[in-house]
């Protein structure tokens, strides 16, 4: 009996009076084959797959970054390379700025912190749990402070992703209001946080207008309400790393367990007990028939009459596990955004070409984080609002605020500079693109942490000393030239020159 094999259909059409096979015109990627059978066939919109995960993606994030090395090291890199000593504005007006130095040091509405510091803590948050949540906190001119207003940080856990309702015809979706247009109106913020014990029986949402919030978070498409944290592309292979490297410790301690085992012979006649030569002295704790239940280091152990010990071989990847480990972390690293260098350490190989390849690249996106998150949803946002309240409340008196208000919120937000191996080479090219005229001193200051205002205070202030004192500096270019010649000398001999000429 002969099988009967089918055979494979082939749709046909007519072409030029002609049936010709139909050839197949969809993607491989789009196939239902056995290849792509059950990877990502869910269709789903960006925001459900948020809401069913985040509350666990949170949780395991945060567990991850309290206890393994690595992602506790990967957020602070990313959280000091973006931020570092803190992205400053360099306001247009000098009052505005003086005004501002003063209440950054007092903005926290704990006490703690200040903006700078507070930036810290809010990029964190939204590495470690995708976004970051600041209320607004009016306060009494009485209060003391040099503008009414603070800024409270709270968890993205206030915010509850699976709080959906229609409120009035008002649509509430992961815990945001919106109103007819689609426009933020509120947030329902739990009061305390919700995984508190002591307050759970009271805890209550709350509505707090959108214009009382900062909402930062990284939107990776169109129609994204909420942030997801930045480990989580690599969550599972976080918990797997440290898993088998649990495995690989305890099979080492086991390794370093045995000592040695004796092992009685048996003689042929059992009735006959020979010789008494005494008793064999056991290991301390095992009595002559007490089973062998565990090992201490270095322990000789003895056995019973026909009794062996035999062990289990685990599968090992052995002397691979070092390579192993290195593409699991490579692979981690990319995933968390930063470089292979800076989530380990590990500068075997390095050399300056290869370092500074792998940084330029990191900063182009740690430059795009800057302007993009930071400073587009919580610099900006918070600066706006700072200065709203300075002027209605009367501390600061500006005409025809609410005509200039464009005009004086374009600031400029300096990131503190990106320091190079070889410094040399990176002041020298300050030095020729400041001179060049294709970078202003203002910027170039503010990258060191000065206002421009204040990088010339200073260098006139020491000028003064050095006046005062009758001092002869390298650094005063009125008085020395670049190779340290004194300025003086070189015009009296130029002068000279041109004398000579005519």
């Amino acid at each position: 009996m002969t099988a009967h094999v089918a055979k494979p259909r082939i749709r046909m059409t007519m072409r030029g009076g002609q049936l010709v096979p139909v050839r197949n015109q969809a993607y491989e990627g789009g196939s239902m084959g056995r290849r792509m059978a059950g990877k990502g066939n869910v269709l789903s919109c960006p925001n459900m797959p948020i809401a069913h995960s985040l509350p666990l993606l949170q949780s395991r994030s945060h567990n991850a970054i309290r206890n393994n090395p690595y992602a506790g090291g990967a957020k602070e890199s990313y959280v000091t390379n973006l931020i570092g000593t803190g992205i400053k504005p360099q306001w247009s007006d000098a009052q505005i700025q003086a005004l501002w130095d003063r209440w950054v040091k007092e903005c926290d509405a704990d006490g703690i912190d200040d903006f700078y510091g507070l930036t810290s803590l809010a990029t964190g948050s939204q590495f470690e749990a995708g976004e970051a949540l600041a209320r607004f906190r009016y306060r009494r001119t009485s209060d003391g402070l040099s503008v009414p207003l603070q800024v409270q940080l709270i968890e993205s856990e206030h915010l509850d992703p699976n709080y959906n309702s229609l409120l009035s015809g008002r649509l509430v979706k992961m815990g945001i209001e919106f109103d007819a247009i689609g426009t933020r109106t509120a947030y329902h913020l739990w009061r305390y946080h919700p995984h508190e014990q002591l307050t759970a029986e009271i805890n209550q949402r709350v509505p707090v207008p959108a214009d009382a919030v900062v909402h930062m978070y990284r939107r990776t498409r169109p129609g994204q309400l909420r942030g997801v944290p930045e480990l989580t592309s690599v969550i599972v292979r976080l918990y797997e790393i440290d898993e088998m490297q649990d495995a690989t410790l305890a099979r080492q301690k086991l390794a370093q367990l045995f000592g040695a085992f004796v092992k009685r012979k048996t003689t042929a006649d059992t009735d006959d007990d020979g010789p008494d030569f005494g008793t064999l002295v056991s290991t301390p704790g095992e009595s002559e028939h007490d089973p062998i239940s565990e090992f201490t280091p270095g322990g000789i152990h003895y056995l019973e009459d026909d009794e062996e010990v035999q062990f289990g071989s685990a599968p090992d990847i052995g002397g691979n596990y070092t390579e192993w480990l290195r593409t699991e972390l490579l692979a981690l690293a990319r995933g968390a955004g930063i470089t292979y260098e800076q989530l380990t350490g590990d500068l075997k190989g390095v050399n300056y070409s290869s370092i500074r390849a792998g940084l330029l690249e990191f900063r182009r996106r740690a430059e795009a984080l800057q302007a993009h998150l930071i400073v587009h949803q919580w610099c900006r946002r918070i600066a706006a609002k700072w200065l709203d309240v300075a002027v209605t409340s009367g501390v600061l008196r500006i005409a025809n605020y609410w005509q200039r208000r464009g005009e004086l919120l374009a600031i400029d937000w300096i990131a503190p500079k990106w320091a190079w191996v070889d410094p040399l080479k990176e002041v020298t090219a300050d030095v020729m693109e400041v001179r060049a005229g294709f970078k202003p001193r203002s910027e170039a200051a503010g990258e060191r942490g000065w206002s421009l205002e204040q990088l010339d205070a200073e260098i006139d202030k020491g000028n003064k000393s050095a006046a005062r004192y009758s001092l002869v500096l390298d650094s005063d270019p009125r008085t020395t030239g670049k190779n340290g010649a004194l300025q003086a000398a070189v015009e009296a001999l130029s002068t000279e020159d041109e004398d000579n000429d005519e």
